[in-house]
Parts: structure tokens; C-alpha cells; sequence
């Protein structure tokens, strides 16, 4: 039925009938009576207001007419321009009538809200500033602090530079010192015939085959004293005995020429 009056005398187009559709056109039928019912209140609401203009008018037009004797079509294009703006501006401001009281009163309500929304908004305006300018001078109280803390460290590291860059000096001129007293050295030793033989290595050497001879000689000792407790045949023992002294006699010799020549360049060096 719903449907019919709708379409009116159009054909109601043919659909699938089951819940689910039942449920969407029960929907659509409640949301469309409720916006007719809306509209058709609406409506009523506008022919009551355009009745009411139409009073409004009325008065209007016999106030003019008893007052200056004027009817609204005997009005020039200014009057009526005028007459309009005066309806458009009573509208506006939602005024009962159009006296003269009633405008200043709603000019001054106006008034009052305009300067109220201004210091509403110059409030809000100055609270965002004072806001943003206590924001601004925390930054820069942070700002200044680590200002400060890098000013600081770059007199540290300035000072730390400069004290590396001092000993660096230092330790380049010593380096400068040490090789040109290595080279005097070095020189000194080719003018004297330094034998690179003789070096702390060569000597090192040489005192463990010092320690080896010495090891031998006593090792011939213990010998020889083992042949001078024998008691066997004296003319063979005493060969024997002048064999082992003259050999390490020799020994002898050959190990003080040797300390003696080792002595000999330390002391030219």
C-alpha cells in the first residue's frame, strides 16, 4: 500500500520478497513518514509565517497610509529599496517590530556580542602568546644553558689541543735532537774504526763462549786433577801432566787476548 501511494499510478517495480527486503522497505516506509510529516509541519510552519507577513504588510501599509497618506506602490524605487532594506534588516535581526527602539536595541545587542566575541578571542589570542612566549624563553633559557656547557668544553678541548700540540713540539724537537746526536754518534764511531762487530749482540755472544771456555777449562781440570791422583807410571803421568798444562796454558792466553782486545775497543769506543 505503501509502495502504490508512492509510485502513485506508476507500476510498483517487482522485487524479491523475503525478510531482508521486508526489513529495508519497512526502513524506508518509517524514514519517508517521518520526513513527510517533517515537510508537512514545514509547510504549515511557512503558510502560517506567510500569513503573518502578509498581516505584518498590511499594518504596515495602513500605518503608512494613516501616517504620510502613502501607499507602498506610491513609493519612488529609493522608498521601496528603502522599505526593503528595512524588512531585510528587521529580519535579520529578528526583530518583533519596526520601531525605532527595537533596532537600537538589537544594534546594541549586537554590538555587545561583537565586543564580546572580540575579547574572547583577544583573550584566547593573548594566553596562545603568553603561551608561546613562555615556551620561547625556556628555549632560551635551554639554549643559553647549553650554550654555556659547549662554550666549555670547546675551552677544554681548545686547552687539550693546545697541550698535545706542545708536546708533539716537544717530542718532534727531541726526535730532531736524538737522530742528530745519532748521527754525530755514528760519525764519531767511522772516525774511530768502530767494528760493527762489536756491538751489545757481538758481545752478548762473546761472553757465553767466554762462559763455554770457562766451562772447558774447568772440565780440563777436573781432568787433570783426576790424572794427578793416579799413581801409575810417574815419566807417562808427568808428559801427561806437562801435555794438560801447556794446553791450558794456552787456554789461557787465548782467553786474555781475547778480554783484552774486547776491553781494548769498549774503551776506544
Amino acid at each position: 500500500m505503501w509502495l502504490s501511494k508512492v509510485f502513485g499510478e506508476q507500476q510498483v517495480p517487482s522485487y524479491e520478497v523475503n525478510p531482508w527486503t521486508m526489513d529495508v522497505l519497512c526502513q524506508l516506509m518509517e524514514w519517508n513518514k517521518t520526513r513527510d510529516h517533517d515537510i508537512g509541519q514545514l509547510i504549515e510552519d511557512l503558510k502560517q509565517k506567510t500569513v503573518e507577513y502578509k498581516s505584518d504588510a498590511n499594518y504596515i501599509q495602513d500605518f503608512l497610509m494613516d501616517s504620510v497618506g502613502l501607499s507602498t506602490s506610491e513609493l519612488s524605487g529609493s522608498g521601496s529599496n528603502y522599505l526593503n532594506i528595512l524588512v531585510e534588516c528587521s529580519l535579520a535581526l529578528s526583530l518583533k517590530d519596526t520601531r525605532q527602539s527595537s533596532f537600537m536595541l538589537a544594534i546594541n545587542d549586537l554590538t555587545s556580542d561583537r565586543m564580546a566575541a572580540e575579547n574572547r578571542s583577544q583573550r584566547d589570542l593573548i594566553s596562545d602568546l603568553s603561551k608561546k612566549l613562555t615556551e620561547a624563553i625556556m628555549l632560551e633559557k635551554s639554549l643559553q644553558t647549553d650554550l654555556l656547557k659547549a662554550d666549555t668544553e670547546v675551552i677544554e678541548a681548545k686547552a687539550k689541543v693546545e697541550k698535545r700540540k706542545e708536546n708533539v713540539d716537544f717530542f718532534r724537537k727531541k726526535m730532531k735532537e736524538w737522530s742528530q746526536l745519532s748521527q754525530n754518534l755514528e760519525n764519531e764511531l767511522k772516525k774511530v774504526g768502530f767494528d760493527p762487530s762489536l756491538n751489545h749482540r757481538s758481545l752478548v755472544e762473546l761472553s757465553q763462549k767466554l762462559e763455554n771456555v770457562k766451562k772447558e777449562v774447568a772440565s780440563l781440570n777436573a781432568k787433570l786433577k783426576s790424572y794427578l791422583d793416579l799413581t801409575p807410571n810417574l815419566y807417562a803421568a808427568k808428559v801427561k801432566i806437562e801435555e794438560t798444562k801447556l794446553e791450558l796454558k794456552k787456554m789461557d792466553d787465548l782467553l786474555a787476548e781475547k778480554m783484552e782486545e774486547d776491553l781494548k775497543s769498549l774503551t776506544d769506543s
